[in-house]
């Protein structure tokens, strides 16, 4: 019985303790690089800008 319970003591601490110490690991996602189709119009409003997201408003 002494044994039982030393090997379940044992299971328990590396269960609790070292598993996620170990455990998986992150992976970095890369940001994607793109040009946003959004631009703020000269009276403010955000709006989407499907033919020509490259053109840039002046800013006052």
């Amino acid at each position: 019985m002494a044994a039982f319970y030393i090997v379940h003591e044992v299971i328990a601490f590396i269960a609790v303790i070292v598993v996620p110490l170990s455990g998986p690991k992150r992976v970095k996602k890369q940001a994607p690089v793109a040009v946003s189709t959004l631009a703020v119009t000269e009276e403010g409003y955000l709006e989407q800008m499907a033919d020509s997201p490259a053109h840039h408003l002046p800013v006052h």
